[in-house]
């Protein structure tokens, strides 16, 4: 039996992706024959989704008090999110295919996890402190850990590609030289030898 993820905490979701997520379920919700009685109720979402989208917005370079607002409005959206979950997991009975029909996804299973497609989203940004940058991709729920690799551009047969791994999708990278342009790739991982890149990025830190 497939088990829905309810983790919707910034561990999985940063804010902006938070908001495409429950965006998703919601299109796929509206209408869905195989839930009927949503609960909550997919408008409910809708409006919480919006108030959190509009605490965002103000948070960005905002006050103290904007930040912690939109703290709440997220803490109250990863809640609603959460119930919806536990519907969508009683209402489908762990099959896997009406979970996904609801825009969810499914928690990784016990089992050892293969092989994954391209990751989405794949950005690398220069951090504000120097010698860094930030990769990134989009959260992938089944994913047992991220890895990155780099090497000085232009990248030939001969590079020698550094490796990062974590288990988070966003990634920190430190002790580069200042104003030299590094190509990155990244990919999700499982159990299977077989990686599939990223289409690479050329990025030069501070």
């Amino acid at each position: 039996m497939s088990q829905v993820l309810i983790d919707y905490s910034r561990a999985v979701y940063n804010d902006a992706e938070l908001v495409t997520e429950v965006m998703s379920v919601e299109t796929k919700m509206t209408g869905n024959a195989n839930f009927l009685t949503p609960n909550p109720l997919i408008p409910a979402l809708t409006t919480q989704r919006k108030k959190y989208q509009d605490a965002l917005a103000l948070s960005h370079r905002g006050t103290p008090e904007q930040t912690s607002d939109k703290n709440v409005q997220r803490e109250l959206l990863e809640k609603m999110m959460h119930d919806l979950g536990a519907y969508v997991q009683l209402t489908s009975g762990g099959d896997e295919t009406k979970i996904l029909s609801s825009g969810m996804h499914t928690a990784a299973s016990k089992a050892a996890i293969g092989e994954f497609s391209v990751v989405e989203n794949f950005k690398v940004e220069t951090a504000k402190a120097s010698n860094k940058v930030i990769v990134s991709c989009r959260a992938m729920p089944k994913a047992a850990y991220y890895e990155v690799l780099y090497t000085a551009s232009p990248a030939t047969d001969a590079s020698v590609w550094v490796t990062v791994t974590s288990t988070k999708h966003t990634i920190e990278i430190s002790g580069l030289k200042s104003f030299i342009p590094y190509v990155f790739k990244m990919a999700a991982r499982g159990s299977s030898t077989i990686i599939n890149y990223s289409i690479p990025i050329t990025r030069a830190a501070n």
